[in-house]
């Protein structure tokens, strides 16, 4: 079984997907792919953390209309970034029994019968809440809430480039949950009911 977990910025998708691999006994990926793209490329894993699961408005201007100016094409290769990605985690899936977050992994593992894909989301408020605890500060409301604004738009922007359909909607998951009404074990525990009942 290979379950994907797809998220919101600041929903705690990374911790239930962490959580879940424990509980099952499950690999897990996340930033290792990363690691894994970078080594394959030879380049920085900052160009990678940062540009394998996100694309700014312009950039997808540029390259939906075949311009991209010459020092983007260097700066940011998508494509190549995509391709190697993409190998990575299908690589990864056919070792079996995995959890992987993010990266379009739900898209990429389109149409294998060993797959489950989560969505985890949840409330402006509980996730800006989430964020302030984990950087440890409290107040900063409006900064928090504009930067998962923005991630969350730049994630939609280069899923929406990539696959031609829109991030977050519930068609493309087989469970959303809301972290914001159930706790990250709560989540964790319904999804491994909701895996089992899918194979019974």
């Amino acid at each position: 079984m290979i379950i994907t977990i797809s998220r919101e910025t600041g929903s705690g998708g990374h911790t239930v997907g962490r959580l879940l691999a424990e509980r099952l006994d499950y690999d897990f990926y996340d930033k290792e792919i990363v690691a894994s793209v970078a080594s394959k490329m030879g380049i920085d894993k900052k160009l990678i953390l940062e540009n394998g699961e996100n694309m700014s408005d312009q950039d997808y201007i540029d390259m939906k209309s075949g311009f991209v100016p010459h020092y983007k094409k260097a700066e940011v290769p998508y494509e190549e970034i995509k391709e190697a990605q993409d190998k990575v985690i299908k690589s990864i899936a056919d070792k079996g029994n995995c959890v992987i977050v993010g990266r379009g992994a739900d898209y990429i593992l389109r149409g294998r019968d060993d797959i489950f894909h989560v969505f985890i989301h949840a409330d402006m408020e509980h996730r800006v809440k989430r964020v302030q605890r984990h950087e440890g500060v409290t107040g900063q409301e409006e900064r928090i809430q504009k930067e998962l604004v923005q991630k969350d738009r730049s994630r939609a922007t280069y899923y929406r480039y990539f696959t031609q359909k829109e991030w977050g909607k519930v068609e493309n998951y087989t469970l959303s949950l809301d972290s914001g009404i159930f706790t990250k074990t709560q989540c964790t525990e319904l999804i491994i009911q909701a895996v089992k009942m899918k194979h019974l």
